[in-house]
């Protein structure tokens, strides 16, 4: 269960993404939620990969079916994937950001 502090620790670290290019950049390399979670650990905001996996859970219950299937579609080792797993980072995206390299 995501208790109140995890939840807060969690959101702060998205934040941080959304507000620091340098932090966002780092996410690029990301292919697995355990490397998310400790790459969130080296930016100094500790959660375990448990609560992180509930919060983007929580996260994608807001989403339509469509939504839900693009943010699942892509493969982990496109630089676009750790971006989608949760909706504020999916909304830094620029529409057609699933095409080209990595």
């Amino acid at each position: 269960m995501l208790n109140s502090s995890s939840s807060e620790i969690i959101q702060q670290f998205i934040h941080s993404v959304v507000q620091s290019h340098e932090i966002a950049t780092g996410l690029k390399k990301l292919t697995s939620h355990e490397q998310i979670v400790d790459y969130a650990s080296s930016k100094g905001f500790s959660f375990t990969k448990a609560e992180w996996d509930e919060f983007v859970r929580l996260d994608s219950e807001s989403l339509s079916s469509q939504a839900k299937q693009a943010s699942h579609f892509h493969e982990t080792n496109h630089w676009s994937w750790a971006f989608r797993q949760v909706s504020s980072w999916r909304a830094m995206l620029m529409e057609g950001a699933d095409q080209g390299s990595s």
